[in-house]
């Protein structure tokens, strides 16, 4: 099964992330629902090791980190592929996200080699865009919406299944982990 750890987000930050695109009308928005941050991409995974990983991460209590919203920025390789509201890196985050990495090699699983950038993806990109859509990106760019997101606690993470589908992947939590 493809599956990562997502950081859940309060339902208060999720409209406010959403009006961060608003008026940018070039790719697709990633639903309200789909919101989160990946604290570890874990790709395909046999069942056996997603029950080992399952059964060290249940006990854990780790502190909940403080999510502070810090402006846009593009993501992918070459072109832009995403459009994303970037999470400055607390403490707390950048130790659970390395927490759950290791717990995972444990379980077997080699995670995603990649350097952790906290983001969380708001809109997705075709690989290649029309001139028209990447002129009106670089209108949106120019001027983005201002939007003010309070600070606020996550209160769990996930491990979350990904099924790719045509109109985008759709997530199916396997379990939710409490953070304290």
């Amino acid at each position: 099964m493809r599956c990562f750890l997502s950081l859940d987000l309060p339902d208060r930050c999720r409209d406010p992330l959403l009006s961060m695109i608003g008026g940018l009308r070039v790719g697709r928005a990633v639903p309200w629902d789909n919101l989160h941050i990946t604290l570890s991409f874990l790709d395909d995974q046999p069942e056996e090791a997603l029950e080992e990983l399952h059964a060290l991460l249940e006990p854990l209590r780790l502190p909940a980190p403080e999510l502070r919203f810090a402006g846009l920025d593009f993501f992918g390789p070459g072109k832009a592929r995403m459009l994303a509201a970037l999470v400055e890196p607390d403490p707390r985050l950048i130790s659970l996200q390395a927490e759950l990495e290791r717990l995972a090699r444990r379980a077997g699983i080699q995670p995603e080699r990649r350097a952790f950038r906290p983001h969380v993806t708001l809109v997705r990109f075709r690989h290649a865009m029309a001139p028209a859509e990447e002129a009106a990106l670089q209108g949106f760019l120019a001027a983005p919406p201002v939007v003010e997101i309070a600070p606020a606690h996550a209160s769990c993470f996930s491990l979350q299944g990904s099924t790719l589908t045509p109109e985008g992947a759709r997530y199916e939590t396997l379990a939710a982990y409490p953070l304290i």
